[in-house]
């Protein structure tokens, strides 16, 4: 069978001799009727050349819209990864800035007063050793000058020259008194206890005044907590109930979701605060909008303005986010940190014993946040409460 010519006019079957004006689709091969009909194509699936043609520039054409769709797929990706790449130099960067801030202004404290205790320290050492160089110096003429006066009593004693012994009595009574006048003045000593005492203690206090972000003392709000969760006089912890206590229902109030908010919002910097879990088997700890509904069914999740951490059963630790994200927790913490940069719309989790992070959360902040609180229902045993955790100084 001859084929289309170069110039695209048809051409002849070289079996039958006739016009290759069919299209067989099982071989893929132009044909011409009686190829179709009796020859070696017969009970193939053939159609005319010109809807063959139609057939196959769908096909390419489908093919290069599906072809052109990978490719700004690929070019929006990898412009996603050029700039995924940039964002990441940058905040490593800066990063890798404020740690070196975070640190001279940590090491600089440290710098400045191991310097300051040390010159304290040699000042009092050399006082010390000046005043008892100058006892010393004082003692050891006054040694000299007994001795003048020791060793002609020495000799008299071996004399038989009663005159002798006379005049060596009278001199010793009247000669000249000791030199140094200040020859009952206290010996000193070296004060050491002077900087004696938990001194790492006493450095860290007052490192506490270079770094930014210490565990904040928050408050819960007593007006927003379920009727079914008592708060503590200090405000600072939070205990479920098995009955509902006495209080005011209003707008403001958790009504079906065991919860609290915080006393205390933000709208701007970094804060980090801390909560004593003890061993309780759930909680739910987080931050949420100001404006976050109080009544009916609350859902945690980032589009409802809430940012949470659950735990339920004792060891199953999740992130709300959309969706849930199961957490790999080594150790049960027994308080929980929580850090949000509202500016740089970062909610971070932490076992706050041993600093490990737990999950981050990246928003983008629009509302004032207050912290949230939910000690669940009441377990069976062990202790309830949430509880804020203050550092005390």
């Amino acid at each position: 069978m001859e084929q289309e010519g170069a110039h695209g006019e048809v051409g002849r079957c070289a079996e039958h001799g006739k016009k290759l004006v069919y299209f067989c689709r099982v071989e893929k091969l132009r044909v011409c009727s009686k190829c179709a009909i009796v020859g070696s194509h017969r009970g193939h699936t053939v159609v005319a050349v010109e809807e063959a043609l139609r057939e196959l520039k769908e096909l390419l054409s489908a093919r290069s819209v599906k072809l052109g769709a990978e490719s700004s797929e690929q070019a929006l990706r990898l412009e996603e990864i050029e700039q995924n790449t940039t964002t990441a130099k940058e905040e490593a960067e800066a990063l890798q800035r404020q740690v070196q801030d975070d640190f001279s202004a940590l090491r600089n404290v440290l710098d400045s007063e191991e310097k300051a205790l040390r010159e304290s320290i040699a000042a009092e050492a050399q006082h010390a050793l000046q005043e008892l160089g100058r006892l010393k110096a004082e003692c050891l003429r006054r040694a000299e000058h007994l001795r003048t006066l020791v060793d002609p009593l020495h000799v008299a004693l071996n004399s038989t020259d009663l005159s002798d012994i006379l005049k060596v009595l009278h001199i010793s009574s009247d000669g000249p008194s000791c030199p140094c006048e200040t020859v009952n003045d206290p010996i000193v000593r070296f004060e050491a206890e002077k900087f004696y005492g938990p001194l790492q203690y006493r450095v860290w206090k007052k490192m506490f005044q270079v770094i930014q972000t210490v565990p904040e003392a928050y408050t819960l709000d007593p007006s927003t907590s379920h009727p079914h969760l008592e708060i503590s006089m200090n405000r600072r912890s939070v205990i479920p109930c098995r009955e509902a206590l006495q209080v005011a229902y209003t707008d403001g109030r958790f009504s079906s979701c065991l919860c609290v908010l915080g006393a205390e919002a933000f709208s701007t910097g970094k804060h980090y605060w801390e909560v004593t879990v003890s061993k309780k088997a759930k909680w739910d700890l987080g931050v949420a909008y100001s404006s976050v509904p109080r009544h009916g069914a609350i859902i945690y999740r980032p589009s409802s303005g809430i940012w949470c951490l659950t735990l339920r059963d004792g060891c199953c630790y999740e992130a709300c986010d959309e969706p849930d994200i199961q957490l790999m927790v080594q150790r049960k913490p027994g308080r929980i940190g929580i850090y949000v940069d509202y500016e740089g719309g970062v909610v971070s989790f932490l076992d706050a014993e041993t600093m490990q992070m737990l999950h981050i959360f990246r928003a983008h902040f629009t509302d004032q946040l207050l912290p949230l609180y939910s000690p669940c229902a009441r377990e069976e045993e062990g202790d309830q409460r949430l509880t804020v955790f203050k550092l005390n100084m």
